[in-house]
């Protein structure tokens, strides 16, 4: 029967990543025994990633706070709108808003709670736009937002920004897959953004969704997650890393190690993540959520061979008492998740948001 593993099996608990610890302090090697010394280990770690990562040219303050949107359209469940949010001077990401029914006889100024659902959704404005015949047939291993505003969630789904720029500006495809059409994607990006990374992009983007979110009179702007599958499981891992304001995250088969999958990619981290001797690696991104809550759901890229991950930064976690808010469901199955492994991380939403 499948569950949430939050204890590595015995022939991996003592896998830890020790070619980079977490609990050592960089200068004179003592251990981290305290969250004080972890936070100021954190600060470190953290300046290190957002120097890599680069920053954006322009601040928040400077785009248009408001959105420019779609007829909002009865979904049975629910209501969804097309949502624009802008994101940089003269460019507006597409996202989707949906939003419960709630019962006749509830309290009209009740919160509730919100998550980001990133990329990888079948009816997501990135995908099947919800009007098309597919929406009511839409694969439920791929639905998450759906699934999501049925218990009781606002959601949020972000475009990816490559996804975007292939969209508005038209770029022409170069082979028979999308890498062509990326590879403009990422050229525009430079453009715009040259020592910026594709997922410190990702991260800027997350963090507009969350200003969004925050402005809304029925959402409770201290219970907001984020969720994505693959891609869009990259996308959870550095939003929910970066911005504190996720108080749940969920990554579905992202391939957690930088060894695992292709984080090399431009419109990610570049081709230095994977040279021998990089710095910097995923456990500490998962460090950096600690105490929130995290999911790891594996199938294809990630599985045993994540524990190392998940032990190094349930390090972290044991520090601040809560080594049982970090853990993996390992459905095995494949990459696509199962809905066996969705249930139970929907309810895991639902237990640290206080959904239900």
């Amino acid at each position: 029967m499948l569950r949430v593993e939050t204890q590595a099996p015995a022939n991996w608990a003592a896998a830890r990543l020790t070619h980079l610890p977490l609990l050592q302090i960089a200068d004179d090697g003592q251990a981290i025994t305290t969250p004080a010394a972890w936070e100021q280990r954190k600060a470190e770690l953290m300046a290190a990633w957002h120097q890599y990562l680069g920053s954006a040219p322009f601040s928040a303050d400077s785009l248009t706070p408001a959105v420019r949107r779609t007829t909002e359209q009865d979904i049975g469940f629910g209501t969804a709108e097309v949502v624009y949010l802008q994101t940089e001077p003269g460019y507006w990401e597409q996202c989707l808003l949906m939003i419960p029914k709630m019962p006749a006889a509830g309290d009209p100024g009740r919160r509730l709670p919100a998550m980001v659902v990133f990329y990888y959704d079948i009816d997501t404005p990135a995908g099947i736009y919800m009007g098309s015949p597919r929406w009511k047939g839409s694969d439920p291993t791929r639905a998450y937002a759906q699934a999501l505003v049925q218990r009781g969630y606002v959601v949020l789904v972000q475009r990816w920004f490559c996804e975007g720029y292939i969209s508005t500006f038209k770029f022409e495809a170069q082979g028979p897959s999308l890498s062509g059409r990326y590879a403009q994607a990422v050229a525009r990006f430079k453009s715009v953004a040259p020592f910026w990374k594709g997922l410190g992009r990702v991260v800027w983007d997350a963090g507009r969704c969350v200003d969004f979110l925050q402005t809304l009179p029925m959402v409770d702007p201290g219970r907001i997650g984020c969720m994505g599958h693959s891609l869009g499981g990259k996308m959870a891992l550095y939003a929910g890393a970066f911005d504190p304001r996720f108080q749940v995250v969920i990554s579905s088969d992202l391939g957690i190690g930088l060894s695992f999958s292709n984080w090399e990619d431009p419109w990610y981290l570049g081709p230095e993540a994977k040279k021998p001797g990089f710095p910097l690696d995923h456990h500490q991104l998962l460090a950096f959520i600690a105490p929130r809550p995290y999911l790891l759901i594996a199938g294809q890229y990630d599985g045993e061979k994540s524990w190392p991950y998940i032990n190094s930064a349930q390090d972290v976690y044991r520090l601040y008492g809560a080594a049982e808010r970090i853990g993996m469901i390992n459905h095995a199955t494949g990459h696509a998740p199962t809905l066996e492994a969705l249930a139970l991380a929907y309810a895991w939403c639902d237990r640290y948001l206080n959904a239900m």
